[in-house]
């Protein structure tokens, strides 16, 4: 019998996400390994949730939930936010707007933030949606610099962009920098298309316009 739960759920296997229920039908042991998390409460703005897998045990190793905005997670979306510009550009007065006053600036607006939380409590990545003139631009993303590599960047790339679709926009735009080749890559692996290069008008690190069209 299927348990009804009121988030998606997914298995996350070396980066890549999987539909839950398909994986635990091609491997049994996995909801056996996932009882200890199943069991937990999840966060109450919760809307789906990742299961990691350790292929090699194999073992269900961390429950993390993706979160839609909460007070509690205003220091944590500043920090990793702040963190992320300072290593690779200067923090802009639009960062800092957006950061200080978030429910004002995105979610009252119309947009979303979100959280990626680890089974700890401890938040390991954000992405927000941002609504501009009826435009929807997914915008900091980051991910905790201790848990590069592990896929979290995929799954606030799918998420942000599921948003956006279930809202009915008609794409989904970000700015960026050509120097971030690595994420370039990531944004064109998804489907975004160019649509600008050089510089912009409000925003001194964005030199490349990019598009993903539903």
């Amino acid at each position: 019998m299927t348990t009804y739960t009121p988030y998606r759920e997914y298995a996350l296997v070396k980066g890549k996400v999987l539909d839950w229920v398909d994986f635990i039908d091609q491997n049994r042991w996995a909801m056996k390994s996932a009882s200890k998390f199943i069991s937990q409460p999840v966060d109450s703005n919760c809307i789906s949730v990742y299961y990691v897998v350790d292929p090699d045990k194999p073992a269900i190793v961390d429950r993390l939930c993706m979160a839609t905005w909460d007070l509690k997670y205003k220091s944590e979306f500043k920090k990793l936010s702040l963190d992320w510009v300072e290593q690779y550009f200067e923090v802009e007065e639009s960062d800092l707007k957006q950061l200080d006053t978030p429910e004002e600036v995105i979610i009252q607006p119309g947009g979303e933030i979100f959280s990626l939380v680890e089974g700890s409590g401890r938040v390991a990545g954000v992405v927000a949606t941002v609504i501009h003139q009826g435009v929807c631009e997914l915008a900091k993303m980051t991910v905790r610099k201790e848990c590069n590599g592990r896929g979290y960047a995929h799954i606030l790339m799918k998420e942000s962009i599921h948003w956006a679709k279930q809202k009915n926009y008609p794409y989904i735009e970000l700015l960026s920098s050509v120097e971030l080749q690595n994420a370039i890559i990531l944004y064109k692996k998804y489907g975004f298309e160019t649509t600008h290069l050089g510089p912009h008008p409000d925003y001194k690190r964005c030199s490349i316009i990019m598009r993903l069209t539903f």
